[in-house]
């Protein structure tokens, strides 16, 4: 009883995230009222307050829920080890780019001159995170020079290119910006060699 009790629940909670979404897109973040979820939803408020306080908790869910599945796709790629090797590593190996195209009612949200407050603030976070717990790269054990500016430098990098896609309306397939994104990366560590290796000579 519980468990069918729990998939109710959860059914009326993503109906009520799904239809906030389609309004936001339609309407701007800043005229959806409530009362205009609610009823294209064909709930009452009551059942609305049951589950959230408000229009900004619904949206806190529904950016929390996505940046989850989104850690999930982007990590995929080291899931058996959190060590890339760039010269190695396949654009067909890298699902994320297929995933955002596969949920653009979300996506699309991230470049609306109304949009969720703080939506492009947390993918940009979540990026970072990543990059600072999830993943580091082959090269990056020659660096001693501080990592936490190529950690910025990656994830400022790929969100501007992931947002760029999205502007330019998935312009590029897929495996074509995973392909890119790849190539940014290797450029990066890269990048964290020379440097090494030039304040190696500046020392001698």
């Amino acid at each position: 009883m519980i468990k069918k009790e729990d998939r109710r629940v959860e059914r009326t909670k993503e109906t009520l995230r799904q239809t906030f979404k389609i309004l936001v897109k339609e309407k701007g973040y800043s005229h959806v009222k409530v009362k205009d979820i609610v009823e294209k939803a064909n709930y009452n408020r009551t059942t609305f307050y049951v589950h959230y306080e408000s229009k900004d908790e619904l949206a806190a869910d529904v950016i929390h829920r996505e940046m989850v599945d989104f850690e999930y796709e982007f990590c995929k790629p080291t899931r058996e080890n959190p060590l890339l090797d760039l010269t190695r590593m396949k654009p067909e190996g890298t699902d994320v780019f297929q995933y955002i195209v596969e949920n653009r009612d979300y996506y699309d949200l991230l470049v609306m001159e109304d949009r969720i407050p703080h939506i492009q603030e947390q993918l940009l976070k979540k990026i970072q995170y990543i990059f600072q717990n999830r993943m580091s790269f082959v090269s990056d054990q020659y660096a001693e020079i501080n990592d936490s500016y190529f950690v910025q430098y990656r994830s400022y990098g790929i969100f501007g290119f992931i947002i760029e896609w999205i502007r330019n309306d998935y312009n590029a397939s897929p495996s074509e910006m995973a392909r890119r994104i790849i190539n940014l990366l290797y450029i990066q560590s890269s990048l964290m060699i020379q440097l090494k290796n030039e304040e190696a000579i500046m020392k001698r």
